[in-house]
């Protein structure tokens, strides 16, 4: 059984890979947050009643799903997002990708995102959690459209420079 203390650092070390799949349920960033909180309470109130990582993934994934489709049905009357066997595949596909060697980069750049300024990071959600263009994303924060579009390919440089040297680090340490 898994103690609270490591229910809490899985699901942080997966928080950005769950709150993306809660996003493309809920078909919002800020409604896929709130749900990783839920779920998050949710699982260290469980007390131990998860045998596995593998386990507590499964059922976090599942558990924010639900919640995602809950929460738009109780808002909207009905849920109009992505068909049920496209968000079996999706959760599979998240599922595996956590299981390959790919998962060794992507704790890298969840580790490298963590060390963004805040800044950045408001940069990086609003193109890739919200979708929005650059020109959006220099209206939102007034700055001029190449000014963001500098600092997207800056912050894109700087997390891969940040994910070859952590990788580079894990095999020099093998």
């Amino acid at each position: 059984m898994l103690t609270q203390e490591h229910t809490t650092l899985l699901l942080l070390r997966n928080q950005l890979s769950l709150t993306a799949f809660f996003a493309s349920v809920a078909q919002s960033y800020h409604l896929a947050e709130d749900i990783f909180q839920e779920v998050c309470i949710a699982a260290i109130s469980h007390n131990g009643g998860f045998e596995s990582d593998e386990h507590l993934l499964n059922w976090a994934r599942l558990t924010g799903r639900h919640r995602a489709i809950d929460t738009l049905r109780t808002r909207n009357g009905k849920y109009d997002g992505l068909p049920d066997d496209l968000l079996d595949r999706l959760s599979e596909a998240i599922h595996r990708s956590s299981q390959s060697p790919h998962g060794l980069k992507q704790d890298a750049l969840r580790d490298c995102l963590q060390l963004l300024t805040p800044n950045n990071s408001e940069i990086l959600r609003l193109r890739y959690f919200e979708g929005k263009t650059s020109a959006s994303i220099a209206e939102i924060l007034k700055r001029k459209v190449a000014t963001v579009y500098q600092a997207i390919a800056r912050i894109h440089k700087q997390l891969g420079e940040c994910v070859e040297q952590r990788l580079a680090t894990l095999q020099d340490g093998q």
